[in-house]
């Protein structure tokens, strides 16, 4: 409604100019100009840019069209009125108020309203309509210039027609129509964005493998149980001397999808494939690499591609190899521990945790100890595998919960990681003195954080895809104007602003593809890195979380393709910061934001329509390498 009386005064104009008197139209334009927000205001809404320039700009063409002769109007009026209009808009933008922003913000609640996101596609709309405005000035400026005769009347004159009232009025109508319809359709495809992207899966039982094959002749060799950090040290022998082998391993995730990978070898003149040491001739990966049979797995289910997840209880494998008319097959499991560790779920302060114990008996002096803090995605599931991991090479390991899962990362207090750490140092099995915790990003963030207030006492930290300042609050709609993502006994800590309008390119894109994405079951996906990236350039020295301040180790992990946010920049940003010789900065080349430590498929680096970004390869190598660094790293505590 507003918006139709800020235009008001203007299209009763353009009715009456060209068939009554310019004082009369003009006028009445005036009249409107100033009734119109005196509407408003009785309906205690505020004035805008676009009345409040409306009004001036009628007031002095009245002035005009009283002193000023007709002649000269005839002519000239037009050219002038859509120039006026032009400076009303640009103006606008220019003093921080654009119209479309002012009438967009009446019809969305006040949280909306001042959102980064907001503000950037109500300019964009504001800065269509200046085109517009544009537009309708040069196309009247041309009969004046081109024909000294032409004025705004000649009905029979074709340019003076088309120039004056067909091209400017039919851009104004296309920006019209866009106005009205750009909303609610793109309000529509993204909650269809946002339903394909949801992730709904569900925990899903294991199948039963397939039956073992045994050839006489062809010799298939895997370990029957082994770990995720461990190498998959599979080969085959007994095969005709270079001859031709198909290798093909399967198997599904925690949620019943299929995963696949396949690959053609040319056996050695032994008649042996070494898997080490051998590159396929085809297939899906192209270097010696036993551990590609299970990280180069494709997403096999007829649904889009989601992040891999292991089955809770062991990932079953199935070995498929082929060679002429002779075929072998087995079935082997992928655990995240040792059989013999111990994983307990306990509560520490109301807040769920997993706590993983090695087996047999603690050293006198107790076992070192890792705690483990999971990123935004909440809860501490994300950490069973980690701490498993860690428990089957001699670590006591905590999973602790900081945030709930899905919830908003919104004034989270810090004393949360304080309580995971003190409990784990706290356990009789646990030496205290060799404690180490580990963050991944957005926990790595609130690690970082603490530790930097000197609230908690560690051997060293580990920090996966880490940030170097405080960042704004987040939710599941973005970001959570004026809210802080931490707090300190009370106080909140000042925060670095995420400018999510970076991404407005992204999400109208992704919108407009979303019918066609959804009918080919592929991802639709939005990459974080250019709002971070934005946000960490006007950071501000208080938000910077300062690193100095730690007296111990910092190891931090960050991949060179991480789509999420700059975690390489900010690794060092915060390691620059400190002189420990201990610290150290492993980057992954063509690695995305999740690296997690072990040998998992890396096709779909994405959940709920979010991109970690990373490839095949970088991923891979970053997941093995990952897993090396981390247990080096604890080796020196």
């Amino acid at each position: 409604m507003g918006f139709l009386i800020g235009f008001a005064p203007w299209i009763v104009y353009w009715i009456l100019v060209g068939n009554t008197g310019f004082v009369a139209a003009v006028g009445i334009a005036l009249a409107l100009a100033v009734a119109g927000p005196l509407v408003l205001r009785l309906r205690r809404r505020s004035w805008h840019s676009l009345e409040i320039g409306t009004a001036v700009v009628f007031a002095l063409l009245l002035i005009a069209a009283i002193t000023v002769d007709d002649q000269v109007l005839e002519r000239w009026l037009q050219p002038v009125t859509s120039l006026a209009l032009l400076l009303i808009a640009l103006i606008g933008v220019l003093i921080g108020r654009p119209f479309v922003e002012e009438y967009a913000a009446e019809s969305v609640d006040p949280q909306t309203a001042v959102t980064d996101g907001f503000r950037v596609i109500t300019v964009a709309m504001t800065w269509m309509w200046i085109a517009v405005f544009g537009v309708m000035t040069v196309s009247a400026l041309i009969p004046p210039l081109v024909d000294g005769d032409a004025t705004i009347r000649d009905t029979g004159h074709t340019l003076s027609v088309l120039c004056y009232w067909v091209v400017p009025y039919t851009a104004m109508g296309a920006a019209g129509v866009v106005s009205a319809l750009f909303p609610t359709w793109f309000a529509r495809r993204s909650e269809l964005v946002a339903a394909h992207t949801e992730d709904r899966r569900a925990p899903v039982a294991q199948t039963a493998p397939p039956p073992s094959i045994r050839s006489a002749s062809l010799v298939l060799t895997a370990p029957e149980v082994s770990r995720h950090d461990e190498p998959f040290a599979w080969g085959v022998r007994g095969c005709p001397p270079n001859a031709s082998v198909d290798v093909r391993a399967s198997g599904t995730d925690l949620f019943g999808a299929q995963w696949e990978s396949a690959a053609t070898f040319t056996a050695s003149a032994n008649g042996v494939v070494h898997a080490v040491t051998t590159a396929p001739v085809t297939g899906d990966w192209s270097a010696p690499d036993a551990d590609a049979a299970l990280w180069a797995m494709r997403f096999e289910s007829d649904r889009a591609p989601e992040l891999f997840v292991p089955p809770a209880h062991g990932w079953q494998v199935t070995m498929d190899v082929r060679c002429g008319s002779e075929r072998s097959r087995t079935t082997v499991a992928r655990v995240a521990g040792a059989a013999d560790v111990h994983l307990t779920e306990v509560s520490i302060d109301g807040r769920p945790a997993v706590y993983a114990s090695p087996a047999g008996a603690p050293p006198p002096n107790g076992r070192p100890a890792v705690a483990c803090f999971g990123g935004s995605e909440g809860g501490c599931d994300s950490q069973r595998s980690t701490v498993a991991m860690l428990a089957a090479n001699g670590y006591a390991a905590l999973a602790f919960s900081w945030v709930d899962e899905n919830a908003d990362i919104a004034k989270i207090p810090l004393q949360r990681f304080v309580r995971g750490v003190k409990w784990l140092a706290g356990q009789e099995e646990v030496d205290a003195r060799r404690t180490v915790a580990m963050g991944v990003s957005r926990g790595a963030e609130g690690l970082l954080a603490t530790a930097a207030h000197s609230r908690i006492s560690l051997a060293g930290l580990i920090l996966v895809s880490p940030s170097s300042v405080s960042w704004q609050a987040i939710g599941s709609d973005g970001e959570i104007p004026g809210t802080p993502s931490w707090t300190l006994d009370g106080t909140d800590l000042p925060w670095c602003a995420l400018p999510s309008g970076e991404l407005m390119p992204q999400l109208v894109r992704n919108a407009w593809s979303a019918h066609g994405s959804i009918a080919r079951n592929q991802p639709i996906l939005l990459r974080l890195r250019p709002a971070y990236e934005e946000g960490l350039d006007h950071a501000t020295p208080e938000t910077e979380i300062r690193s100095e301040h730690i007296d111990y180790p910092i190891l931090c992990l960050t991949g060179d393709d991480d789509a999420v946010w700059p975690s390489g920049t900010m690794a060092d940003a915060l390691l620059d910061r400190r002189s420990d010789a201990g610290d150290a900065h492993l980057r992954f080349p063509g690695a995305g934001h999740l690296i997690r430590p072990g040998i998992f498929p890396v096709a779909a680096q994405w959940t709920s329509g979010i991109a970690f970004g990373g490839n095949g390869s970088g991923q891979a190598a970053a997941q093995r390498g990952a897993g090396t660094a981390i247990l080096d790293f604890l080796g020196r505590m």
